[in-house]
């Protein structure tokens, strides 16, 4: 029971810790009046490639914020708590695969937020539970997917402010990491 109580614990610091830099990040952004836009990716543009690493740390506006603020922190929390020591590296590649992709695919636009991580955890998470024939994980599978389905509309062109491209690559991230990661899931 400890030892439950203690990953619940540092499942969720690591999540706030995250959340609260974007969040520190998007303050100093906003009492600086700076425009930090330029850390987004830009696709195929040597300027915009910092982007890759840089851009979930990037919101255009509290809203933008706020609406990311909750899933990034349940989903980064759930990938902590369920995948314990190979939550940081699937973390880590899942942040750098969904960069690098949006760079390769997306229309010529700064493409910010930490929404393509949070694409890419969602779809970890529930892939990674369908592949690893454990019960835990398929029944996070199933709660993701109940709580966040209505993502799959975001993968799609719609709203020309919104980087579909962003949220597809974070998606594509995390289905392409779950199957990489499939055998070692199944020990979790």
């Amino acid at each position: 029971m400890k030892e439950s109580v203690k990953r619940i614990k540092d499942s969720l610091e690591y999540a706030l810790s995250i959340a609260l830099v974007l969040w520190i990040i998007h303050i100093v952004q906003w009492l600086f009046h700076l425009n930090l836009a330029s850390l987004g990716v830009y696709p195929r543009s040597l300027d915009g490639a910092l982007g890759i690493v840089t851009s979930p740390f990037i919101h255009g506006d509290f809203q933008h914020l706020i609406a990311n603020t909750v899933p990034f922190i349940v989903l980064t929390a759930l990938t902590f708590f369920f995948y314990k020591k190979k939550a940081v590296v699937i973390y880590l590649l899942i942040w750098f695969t969904s960069g690098l992709l949006t760079w390769i695919i997306g229309r010529s636009a700064w493409h910010i937020g930490a929404s393509s991580v949070i694409y890419g955890l969602a779809s970890f998470l529930i892939f990674g539970g369908l592949f690893s024939k454990n019960f835990k994980l398929i029944a996070v599978s199933v709660i993701v997917l109940l709580l966040y389905s209505g993502l799959v509309w975001g993968i799609f062109p719609g709203d020309g402010g919104v980087s579909w491209e962003g949220h597809l690559s974070g998606a594509i991230s995390g289905l392409i990491w779950a199957y990489s990661f499939r055998k070692s899931l199944e020990r979790i």
